[in-house]
């Protein structure tokens, strides 16, 4: 009789852990928290003539969220269409990528999608509002949320607890 026929496929049998199972998991969450840790205020640099990275630090932004200001927003009627009652808070689509959203002070109300009717909120995200493609676009989410701000000011619905937006100089 072979090595091979007295274990069941071939297998060896498992080595006995060299620790309990609770201390291998504090210590596999404790590397995560490290390595979490290190890059949490990092962005790399890209060098645009070497493609290289610098590994500089650079502070993330840290973008307003406020569920309160985003209920103020989509209250309020449609930027574009002027439509009431079906608006959503949009952001602006300068500066958003694969799951980053703008500052939520940088919004405005656009109408959401309804049967048989396609609501601004996906035109604008996609690019299809107005012509003139991403660029029109961006110009035309500064304006809208520029004058979406100035109206929850002017309407005194702006909430207590988020501060107010700074213009760029």
């Amino acid at each position: 009789m072979s090595a091979l026929a007295s274990r069941p496929f071939g297998r060896r049998p498992a080595a006995a852990p060299a620790q309990d199972r609770d201390e291998r998991l504090a210590q596999r969450a404790a590397r995560a928290l490290a390595g979490a840790r290190a890059t949490a205020g990092m962005r790399c640099s890209t060098s645009v003539s070497t493609g290289s990275t610098s590994g500089h630090v650079i502070p993330k932004d840290r973008p307003l969220r406020s569920e309160a200001f985003r209920r103020v927003v989509a209250s309020l009627p449609c930027a574009w269409c002027g439509i009431a009652g079906f608006s959503q808070h949009a952001h602006e689509n300068e500066g958003k990528g694969a799951r980053l959203k703008v500052d939520d002070r940088r919004g405005m109300p656009l109408c959401c999608v309804r049967p048989g009717i396609e609501g601004c909120h996906q035109r604008f995200d996609q690019t299809r509002l107005v012509p003139g493609g991403r660029q029109a676009h961006i110009e035309l989410g500064r304006t809208l949320s520029q004058r979406t701000r100035a109206q929850v000011l002017d309407a005194g619905l702006w909430p207590a607890n988020v501060p107010l937006w700074k213009e760029a100089p």
